[in-house]
């Protein structure tokens, strides 16, 4: 759902490995500040869209 990682400001590790994501909106990431470590291996993304991490 749009901005399920919003309220998670403080956040530095997100694991999303193995979930069968598809795809990723952008911005989705965008809240996330402080993160600093990102898993999403083994998922069926084929590309990441530019700005998903803006």
């Amino acid at each position: 759902p749009a901005g399920v990682f919003d309220s998670l400001t403080q956040l530095t590790y997100l694991n999303l490995a193995v979930n069968q994501l598809t795809a990723l909106p952008v911005g989705v990431f965008d809240k996330l500040t402080k993160l600093t470590h990102l898993a999403l291996h083994i998922n069926q993304l084929k590309s990441v869209p530019r700005g998903a991490f803006h």
